[in-house]
């Protein structure tokens, strides 16, 4: 935590979205209580894969090993998120960071966030998926690294997948060009559709990244 969020944090305390206590946006009780993982599925068409893998079929789009999802977007997850992003309470990034590394473990792997919009960046005066994603990396002892830049401020909100993976083909691209043979591990906070992720991911691949998977927050009922 930085020394803008402590001082906010003194003048105006977080509460706990669970148990109504000052201090946190989620308590480490209410994060142990309202943890509950969801099964391990493709992230696109959401059957049934072991260690989250994306299926064959999906894979044919969306060039990932597995998305990696923690909780479902609903309740609390949903509450959080929209602490963190809207009401641009950066300290909910830590129980988040909590939950997304308690049942998963990486060994090898760059972390990369997706990155976020410029005009949502404006908005929100911090960078929702860059925090997370150094927390992530900082908890892991990983090596983390911003590999992608975004070029517009598409919004996807409401489109259907079909819209999306258009809007976003051409929506990212690499800034290092030495990630030959790298092991790529993508953080966000919400997925839908997959079509942020698949379109990281290609330009990541194609960059030569030898492998490219994702850990995301919660996933969203498309």
């Amino acid at each position: 935590m930085n020394i803008v969020d402590k001082l906010v944090g003194l003048i105006a305390p977080n509460i706990c979205f669970g148990c109504g206590a000052e201090g946190s946006v989620l308590c480490a009780d209410c994060t142990e209580l309202f943890y509950n993982p969801i099964v391990s599925r493709c992230a696109s068409c959401r059957t049934l894969t072991d260690d989250f893998k994306v299926c064959k079929t999906c894979r044919s789009w969306m060039p990932i090993k597995s998305v990696y999802v923690a909780l479902g977007y609903d309740g609390l997850a949903e509450k959080l998120i929209h602490a963190y992003k809207f009401d641009c309470q950066r300290q909910a990034s830590t129980p988040m960071a909590d939950i997304m590394t308690k049942n998963f473990s990486f060994n090898d792997v760059l972390v990369c966030p997706v990155p976020t919009a410029p005009k949502r960046i404006r908005e929100r005066g911090f960078d929702h998926a860059l925090l997370l994603s150094k927390n992530i990396a900082k908890k892991l002892e990983l090596e983390h690294r911003q590999l992608l830049s975004r070029r517009d401020n598409i919004r996807q909100l409401g489109s259907g997948r079909a819209q999306r993976i258009r809007q976003m083909k051409d929506e990212f691209e690499v800034n290092s060009d030495d990630i030959s043979g790298k092991k790529v591990l993508l953080i966000d906070d919400v997925v839908t559709t997959g079509a942020s992720l698949a379109a990281a991911a290609r330009v990541l691949r194609d960059a030569g990244a030898k492998s490219v998977s994702a850990l995301v927050f919660a996933q969203k009922n498309r």
